[in-house]
């Protein structure tokens, strides 16, 4: 047996991957649903809180290569406040477009919160390169 480790990326890094790949993608769709008939300002105040989720998504490109703890937490605290905008926006919403485009940043942003924290990817981001 050669001196080679292999790494093998976590289920709950996995797991937490392709939530922010799949939110990335409803972004999207959600983004070209709503996007006939708005002004330049009413796409930009659609788009900002979807910018944030595909950061996200970009920061989990690195996952599975050299990301460290740093790359964890910076995605925790950017998906905080995608969850936590869009909590506001539900309890806020007075049109049903409102509400629907703010549902999937909750229900996919919360599990990915979680995901990050658990001690198996703890361990994942703080292994040694």
């Amino acid at each position: 047996m050669s001196g080679v480790r292999e790494s093998v990326l976590p289920v709950q890094v996995r797991a937490a991957q392709l939530l922010l790949f799949a939110l990335a993608f409803v972004g999207l769709v959600v983004m070209l649903a709503r996007s006939e008939g708005l002004t330049y300002y009413g796409m930009g105040n659609l788009m900002g809180p979807w910018l944030l989720v595909w950061v996200c998504a970009l920061l989990a490109l690195t996952y599975e290569g050299g990301a460290r703890n740093g790359t964890r937490l910076t995605t925790f605290v950017v998906m905080l406040f995608v969850v936590v905008g869009a909590a506001g926006q539900a309890f806020g919403a007075t049109e049903p477009e409102d509400f629907l485009d703010a549902a999937p940043r909750i229900a996919l942003g919360v599990p990915v919160l979680v995901l990050l924290f658990l001690p198996e990817t703890t361990a994942w981001f703080d292994r040694e390169k």
